[in-house]
């Protein structure tokens, strides 16, 4: 007898959109809910989840957070429901997050300089 079984990520995202201005990059974006967990499956029929946790992305830099599971539920059983900032612990900064560009030349530079490497003016 031959059983097929396998237990492997799972990853989803959940109708949920909540507009925000970005407190890490600054640009207007929205928060995106996804769900993460493992999945235990028997002939490809799935039997039980375990580690759910939930993630939220914002669509302005691409910054991760990670919700708290109450709120995560809620949303992932289509409550109305707003996540405030004591909701979110931070995961990963995005990539925009992490740079900005000169204005004067357009060159990408690090958050935390003051100078542009390219052409050396004062950065704001």
């Amino acid at each position: 007898m031959i059983l097929f079984f396998d237990f492997l990520p799972f990853h989803k995202r959940l109708d949920y959109n909540q507009t925000l201005t970005c407190q890490e990059c600054g640009h207007f974006g929205r928060f995106e809910v996804y769900v993460t967990a493992n999945r235990f499956r028997l002939f490809f029929v799935p039997l039980f989840t375990i580690g759910k946790h939930y993630a939220v992305r914002t669509t302005c830099c691409d910054t991760l957070y990670q919700l708290t599971p109450e709120k995560g539920r809620a949303i992932e059983k289509g409550q109305s429901v707003t996540i405030a900032e004591e909701d979110l612990t931070l995961k990963e900064l995005g990539v925009k997050a992490t740079t900005r560009q000169c204005r004067q030349c357009g060159h990408t530079q690090a958050i935390g300089s003051n100078f542009c490497s390219n052409c050396g003016q004062p950065l704001t």
